[in-house]
């Protein structure tokens, strides 16, 4: 059977992030990096007819001729239970299309390892996904491309077929809902207000309550498209609209404009670089996190700006990625 891919990091990259303090100068900037983890389980149908299986189940075989635009969803960790749904339901993989390996993988080939499925996935779902969505795949927003991989048994049997689909990771690799279709969904990589953003060491993980350590809390969503109804708006203009856009939106938020500085809390802002935009992405989150005293990177903290805040002065315990890869998430994003 075809074992689940273990978690691997992804080169999909995020937005570009501020982070200014409300008392210091416009240029005074931190670009915080959010890896995400790209990873999705094996399972398909070989040229033989013979189910290949995904952890103990076998999938069913309607999944494998599933057209673009049908949804699945699954509750098992290892999707035994793997279903086709209405795209307006909660599901976790909206199918795209496939890709024929065969004219890269011949008879042959040696089954790819786990690094060469994910390069694989990127290089071609990428391309089956962006001609789904019309040319209009925000490689920076909400979501990643996944596939579902030929099983080293079903390679043998001369499957070389990649199922595509699109997927909403957290930094974990966890997988988060997703609500509608994608071809109609704002793609853009945002949080609603309230939303804290968990820490690992010092970078952001996957969404906990804000009463838990935790690395951001959204304080703002902003539509970059009402200040800038004509083309792409360079960062620097960004930059200047959102300074004062998001101490205005904190300030409201935490309930004074002094609440977020008063607690030890830094104010920033993520920015669009042009191909997310030329996607249709259009909105950014204003955020709230500490940095540590050494300046290497954010602070554990605990509580929201809305009330008591306790800022950590050593990083946060790192953690380790979803022992079970594609495990769907129960929080909303």
């Amino acid at each position: 059977m075809a074992a689940p891919d273990a978690p691997q990091s992804s080169s999909r990259k995020k937005p570009n992030t501020r982070l200014v303090m409300i008392c210091a100068v416009l240029g005074a900037l931190l670009v915080l990096v959010v890896s995400a983890l790209l990873n999705w389980p094996s399972g398909g149908t070989s040229q033989s007819g013979r189910p290949n299986q995904l952890g103990s189940a076998p999938l069913p075989r309607e999944v494998f001729t599933a057209p673009p635009g049908s949804c699945l969803n699954w509750a098992e960790p290892g999707a035994a239970d793997i279903r086709k749904v209405t795209c307006a339901e909660p599901h976790l993989f909206e199918v795209t299309g496939t890709a024929d390996l065969r004219p890269q993988f011949g008879d042959d080939a040696p089954f790819p390892g786990t690094e060469q499925w994910q390069q694989i996935k990127q290089e071609r779902c990428v391309e089956v996904s962006t001609g789904f969505l019309s040319g209009r795949f925000d490689p920076n927003g909400r979501f990643s491309v996944g596939a579902f991989t030929p099983s080293e048994d079903g390679w043998a049997d001369g499957d070389r077929t990649l199922h595509c689909g699109l997927q909403q990771p957290g930094p974990s690799g966890k997988l988060y809902p997703i609500t509608g279709s994608a071809s109609t969904t704002d793609q853009s990589n945002v949080y609603p207000e309230g939303r804290c953003l968990g820490i690992n060491g010092t970078a952001v993980w996957d969404p906990v309550d804000c009463a838990r350590p935790h690395s951001v809390e959204i304080t703002g969503v902003v539509d970059l498209g009402d200040q800038f109804p004509g083309g792409y708006p360079a960062e620097q203009d960004q930059d200047g609209f959102l300074f004062g856009r998001c101490e205005e939106l904190t300030a409201g938020y935490a309930g004074s404009p002094t609440a977020a500085r008063d607690k030890g809390l830094v104010v920033y802002w993520d920015t669009l670089p042009q191909e997310s935009w030329d996607a249709g992405s259009r909105q950014v989150n204003c955020k709230v996190s500490a940095q540590l005293p050494d300046g290497s990177g954010l602070a554990p903290v605990t509580g929201s700006v809305k009330g008591d805040v306790w800022v950590g002065k050593e990083p946060a315990p790192r953690l380790t990625a979803p022992g079970e890869p594609g495990a769907p998430a129960t929080a909303p994003r």
